[in-house]
């Protein structure tokens, strides 16, 4: 799939906001199936695009929430709980 800059950088934008793979592509004016298999193939510079501004969205949420535990929110320790069990590697 080829992306030109200004769709690359409204990728990174509207990831970074969460919005759909189908709303991303209908305002990048992409195609929404190639936009989908390209993200889920996790290979290529769609998915790159697309993971890096979901990273740049969920990195301040996720310190956000991290801080809120810090600061003895029950609410945010049990989704930083989950977070941490998300995210570990397969156990042997």
């Amino acid at each position: 799939m080829y992306l030109n800059e200004e769709q690359i950088k409204e990728i990174e934008e509207m990831a970074e906001l969460f919005f759909s793979l189908d709303e991303i592509a209908t305002n990048a004016e992409i195609d929404s199936e190639d936009f989908r298999d390209a993200v889920q193939s996790k290979t290529g510079e769609a998915y790159s695009a697309y993971m890096r501004g979901w990273f740049k969205g969920e990195i301040p949420l996720r310190k956000s929430i991290a801080q809120a535990a810090a600061n003895g929110s029950n609410p945010a320790q049990q989704m930083l709980l989950t977070m941490i069990q998300n995210a570990e590697i397969d156990k042997l």
